[in-house]
């Protein structure tokens, strides 16, 4: 995505959009600009998609501010949706630039597991899902007790997750309860001091299709969930919460917008409960594809044969059970991308984050174009001394790549590889 910044920001006129006192829009020849608060409230998703679509209609610039409720990642996605949609993000008081500043990322070598430790009491939300069951049976092996919420009953599972879910019962006590921690967390049936917020929802639809009414329900979702949880009387004894996130929150893809938002929103909720209670570790985990299992296990194929990260389902659980052992320090928020790449294997990439392919050599690029083409080798045009980042297309049985600038999001007619 590419922000493009106006000499002057928009004049300020009466907003004829409100949603409440913080949310606000104002219109001007100028452009739309979109003040929101300090953290999502209700019908905010409304003034910000009703922000964006103003400005596209008018051709002016779009301005979010805000002074931490988000939304930055719905104008990326809206971005990737309307190439000529031009934005930008303002946190007074926390950029001294219109233009949001880049995540400074940093590599984190992952502790060792710790052998030891007293099995646990864990709930996980959204225990029933694939990614859940896995994390499970993962779980119980070590003998931790588990508390696994879902919104589906278990009655209501396919015959295999079914046989999963019983071989878990086998090894550890396992007690399922049906429930929508949005809206209420029944009691406890054992004192749980970990937490795996895994429950989500992956509804893809372009921005044009979505109603405000849809895209609220999907933004508060996942923070909604999590602060229900961590405030409910039956989880008072918490000392280690992971939140799975994802690395769309960053950089979202077309039809992502909804599910982009959730996320961010859910990071910005996690920051928050670290404030409000520093005895209690919060992590967000934010993850790429999951392969086999999980909501997004119809792309993973596709974008594992073109040499982004996917998440080994083994290597995820053992990732997250890592996480949640307080006894280890790690980030608040950490992006997963699957296992180290090794020399043999130089090109991995985290979708959202980067949003393409980072290649720093040659042999990347080459490995790039023969997963995607195994049959036999294919030429690839040479990254010049400034092209440092490779973007890539796939399409069936053929990769289309082409280098730009690390900040230089534009779609261009890739030149095709074979």
């Amino acid at each position: 995505m590419t922000f493009v910044p106006r000499p002057c920001p928009p004049q300020r006129r009466s907003p004829l959009t409100t949603s409440n006192s913080d949310s606000r829009i104002h219109w001007s020849d100028g452009g739309v600009l979109v003040e929101l608060g300090g953290r999502w409230r209700a019908g905010d998703a409304g003034v910000l998609l009703d922000g964006i679509r103003g400005a596209l209609a008018r051709d002016v610039p779009l301005t979010l501010v805000h002074r931490g409720a988000g939304g930055g990642s719905l104008l990326r996605a809206a971005s990737v949706e309307w190439p000529r949609l031009r934005c930008q993000e303002l946190v007074p008081g926390r950029h001294a630039s219109f233009r949001p500043r880049q995540p400074r990322w940093t590599h984190h070598r992952l502790p060792a597991p710790r052998p030891g430790g007293e099995p646990a009491g864990v709930a996980i939300s959204g225990g029933l899902g694939g990614i859940g069951l896995e994390l499970a049976a993962h779980l119980a092996a070590a003998g931790h007790r588990l508390w696994l919420l879902d919104r589906r009953p278990a009655a209501g599972l396919p015959a295999a997750a079914r046989r999963r879910l019983a071989a878990v019962a086998a090894r550890t006590q396992v007690i399922v309860d049906q429930a929508d921690v949005t809206a209420a967390v029944p009691p406890a049936p054992f004192p749980i001091t970990r937490l795996v917020h895994a429950a989500g929802e992956l509804d893809l639809a372009p921005l044009s299709e979505v109603t405000g009414d849809d895209l609220e329900r999907l933004a508060g979702g996942k923070a909604g969930g999590l602060r229900s949880l961590v405030d409910a009387p039956a989880l008072a004894g918490l000392r280690s919460v992971v939140a799975f996130g994802s690395t769309e929150s960053r950089r979202p893809h077309r039809m992502f917008g909804g599910y982009a938002l959730a996320n961010e929103l859910l990071r910005r909720e996690a920051a928050r409960l670290r404030e409000e209670r520093p005895g209690m570790r919060v992590v967000v985990a934010e993850w790429s594809l999951w392969s086999s299992i999980g909501m997004g296990a119809f792309a993973a194929a596709m974008a594992g044969r073109a040499g982004f990260a996917i998440v080994p389902p083994a290597w995820g659980v053992q990732i997250t059970d890592l996480l949640l052992d307080e006894r280890r320090t790690v980030p608040d928020e950490i992006v997963l991308g699957g296992p180290q790449p090794t020399p043999d294997r130089p090109l991995a990439a985290i979708t959202g984050v980067g949003g393409s392919s980072l290649a720093m050599d040659d042999a990347s690029v080459r490995r790039l174009v023969e997963l995607c083409r195994p049959s036999r080798a294919a030429p690839h045009r040479p990254v010049g001394p400034d092209d440092r980042v490779v973007r890539a297309q796939v399409a069936d049985h053929t990769v289309y790549t082409w280098g730009s600038g690390c900040r230089d999001w534009n779609t261009r007619t890739p030149r095709r590889q074979g």
